[in-house]
């Protein structure tokens, strides 16, 4: 489509020195080959250019032949919606048409290997009837000598009001990829156009009717199959490449997949920089973009010993709810209670739905003696407490049950609030019927420092051991939106955001000196994030099996986040979002369902929590009967029994390279076309174990592909499969389909399979 003008492209004869000064009148400087040191060599091949490292003849870039790598257009993008239900329209008006290239010299740069860079310069053609230069710059960055990082930069053209470039490089047909972080709905993301976009993931995503219920008061409330709470641009191929962009490069982006021979990254401005390399396989990728971007800190010991139990109600409740868990031997390592600060009533089609009060002081109805409570819990049961946090501060000057202070309303006074130009006030976001807050403007280091006090003096005043970091994507995108210290403008704060919000989390228990102890878990996250936050949640799912955003879809994203960094990962077991509608269609969990997360979350996850859901009253709660109780004991107690094993893979694997702890089966098999395929139905936890969950309701065996030619042993039965084939085995409730990959000894599995010999008579039901 693009008519690339090379224009006597790179000739350079071997007696020219490997970063040659170009004097300023050259227009065309000639060459075959560019060092760019540390053994990275780019060459030209009479119509592309290519990048290889040392003696290996296969690159780790390369530009499609005949093709423009780098090209622009103009028009505005449009974002569109309520709160963070945001739809995107991406306008391309006089896309370049074509690119030439006039020099390339070695110039000073920071940060290079040998403090030097190849700069590639050029003129990007028949813009609209513009023309505008642009350079491409290369190195080697010093402190990571394993790839090769980039600097893309297009002059404004006073002609053309160019907006957005676009960075293509050479793939091939049967090259697949994975990452770009929360992405639920596909395995390998081949084929398709991924937007990178932090913003609510949507009620359905496209599981009907769903997302059109969710959909239909214009809100986007339903979002589609792109629609991710994260804003990650990395990706991972069977080809062992890794691409990503840089924290600083946090505009609006969409990777581009679907051409058979190129990738293609559209990025919401005229400059961009990031880095890609090529390792030995997928999981050497993973190390070397966990290496730049950085690894996840440690998760506390703690959590190893038991369940986290979601509950609401109150200190009596919380009681006897651990009480009655403990009497049937379930294992209780913490209470998380998101209503410490009080819930406030709204109304929803058939029943009331019940949201908290963001105030971030307990409440002293519900937890009129909090400090002592969650003291006690630790002291007489050893049960820790997690409390709720999110980047919003509500007013609460309706409050019925009163407060202490009104943090609203001195963040206001302070100007702490991400602001509305317009209005000249905060910008103000609404959760419903009588509840209005104000998102905390982290770029400001005043309201830093105000708000670390709080944290300090109103929450982890008591002894509690961390918490859910809620939101992170809300910040608006409009052109009126201010921010104490904003990157450029609304549109790029917006995906800095999770990372400011991720490192300031970081930042506060640091300060506490609460490193080995704490467990704060976000949804939101952008590249970067990873070095800060310890454990990632996949966010709200639907309580369904559905495969855009029901229970399918967690191990879905667990697969690409892992890819894309993140080691730990969990999400709520049983699900979060109800529907209930006037249309006779509702969502509610079953008891079925919540057994079937429970037993998926002890065979994946590094934390094992409950959900009792946005509308508690009407779900299945592990605590409703004895049936669901006895069931989520059994599911903990499993969890508890490859403790040993999982967190030998935490300190061996994770920790050490950035490996995932659950993995999808194509990082073990690249040239298995079927293990690439495999999104939900399958995968590693570590390498000893090989998984295929129960995800459908009233199914009591699973046909799982068991890829490569080793051995896999089902732990229940005992039989020992061959790889390479689809088998089907028994699935009753409480025995997950686990296999012990190529008869593994490690003594760190001893407990689980003490688990499996003493439970697997045990016959589970439910009520």
């Amino acid at each position: 489509m693009y008519g690339t003008q090379w224009a006597a492209l790179f000739v350079l004869s071997a007696s020219i020195p490997p970063h040659p000064a170009v004097s300023a009148n050259t227009s065309i400087l000639e060459f075959t080959k560019f060092d760019l040191g540390h053994d990275f060599v780019m060459s030209n091949y009479s119509d592309h250019l290519s990048i290889t490292q040392g003696n290996f003849s296969i690159p780790i870039w390369s530009t499609v032949p005949g093709k423009p790598f780098i090209t622009a257009s103009a028009g505005n993008d449009s974002f569109v919606g309520v709160n963070g239900n945001l739809a995107i329209d991406e306008v391309d008006v006089d896309a370049c048409l074509g690119q030439n290239i006039h020099s390339i010299e070695h110039v000073p740069w920071e940060g290079a290997v040998d403090g030097g860079a190849a700069q590639i310069s050029g003129h990007l053609l028949s813009c609209g009837a513009a023309t505008t230069p642009y350079t491409f710059t290369l190195w080697v960055p010093a402190n990571l000598t394993d790839r090769v990082a980039f600097y893309i930069d297009i002059t404004q053209s006073s002609d053309q009001p160019l907006k957005k470039l676009y960075f293509s490089q050479a793939s091939h047909a049967g090259e697949d990829f994975y990452g770009l972080g929360a992405q639920a709905s596909f395995a390998s993301l081949k084929n398709q156009s991924v937007p990178i976009f932090s913003r609510e993931q949507g009620a359905g995503r496209g599981d009907e009717p769903l997302t059109s219920i969710a959909n239909a008061n214009g809100s986007f409330a339903g979002g589609d199959k792109f629609t991710t709470y994260t804003a990650i641009s990395s990706y991972i191929s069977t080809d062992g490449k890794v691409f990503y962009l840089s924290e600083k490069s946090t505009g609006y982006a969409n990777f581009n997949f679907t051409e058979p021979r190129a990738v293609t990254v559209r990025y919401d401005s005229l400059s961009v920089d990031g880095a890609f390399g090529r390792g030995e396989d997928m999981f050497d990728a993973v190390k070397m973009l966990t290496a730049a971007t950085g690894r996840m800190p440690a998760l506390p010991r703690w959590v190893d010993s038991g369940a986290i139990l979601g509950i609401q109600g109150g200190q009596d409740k919380v009681n006897r709810i651990v009480q009655q868990g403990l009497n049937i031997s379930c294992p209780v390592a913490a209470v998380w209670l998101q209503d410490w600060v009080g819930t406030h009533s709204q109304s929803g089609p058939y029943v009331n739905v019940s949201r908290l009060w963001w105030n971030w002081e307990n409440d002293e109805t519900l937890y009129p003696e909090w400090d002592t409570f969650v003291q006690d819990l630790r002291s007489h049961l050893n049960v820790r407490t997690l409390s709720y946090m999110n980047v919003f501060l509500a007013n609460v000057s309706t409050k019925p049950t009163g407060y202490v202070r009104n943090l609203y309303d001195e963040a206001s006074a302070l100007g702490y609030f991400v602001r509305n130009t317009t209005t000249n006030s905060t910008a103000i976001i609404s959760s419903g019927s009588g509840l209005s807050a104000g998102i905390i403007d982290l770029t400001n280091p005043d309201l830093r420092s105000w708000f670390i006090e709080v944290l300090k003096s109103q929450v982890w005043n008591a002894n509690i051991s961390g918490y859910m970091s809620d939101f992170g994507e809300y910040t608006p995108v409009t052109s009126d939106t201010d921010l104490y210290d904003m990157v450029s403008d609304a549109f790029f704060a917006h995906d800095q955001y999770p990372l400011l919000w991720t490192e300031f989390q970081r930042q506060v228990i640091t300060e506490l000196g609460l490193q080995d102890e704490a467990l704060v878990f976000h949804r939101s996250a952008s590249t970067g994030s990873s070095r800060f936050m310890n454990l990632f949640w996949v966010g709200d799912q639907m309580l369904d099996w559905g495969i855009n955003d029901g229970i399918k879809s967690v191990v879905t994203i667990m697969g690409h986040m892992g890819l894309s960094g993140y080691a730990h990962q969990h999400s709520d077991v049983g699900g979060y979002t109800d529907i209930l509608t006037y249309l006779d269609f509702n969502i509610t969990r079953s008891p079925e369902l919540l057994g079937r997360w429970g037993e998926l979350a002890a065979v994946s996850s590094p934390v094992f929590r409950t959900h009792d859901g946005n509308i508690p009253s009407v779900n299945a709660q592990f605590y409703s009967n004895s049936s669901t109780y006895g069931y989520f004991a059994y599911n903990a107690r499993m969890f508890v029994s490859l403790a040993p094993y999982r967190r030998m893979v935490l300190e061996t694997e994770c920790a050490t390279h950035g490996w995932p702890l659950s993995r999808p089966p194509v990082m073990y098999h690249t040239e298995d076309l079927q293990a690439r395929q495999i999104s939900y139905q399958s995968f590693y936890l570590g390498p000893d174990l090989y998984v295929a969950p129960v995800l459908d309701p009233q199914t009591f065996n699973v046909s799982v592909y068991l890829p490569g030619n080793g051995t896999f042993t089902h732990v229940w039965s005992g039989v020992v499969y061959a790889g390479g084939q689809q088998v089907t085995v028994d699935a009753p409730f409480g025995k997950p389909a686990v296999f012990i990959v190529d008869g593994a000894r490690t003594p760190e599995l001893e407990t689980f399979l003490q688990f499996v010999r003493a439970e697997n008579q045990t016959a589970i039901s439910i009520v």
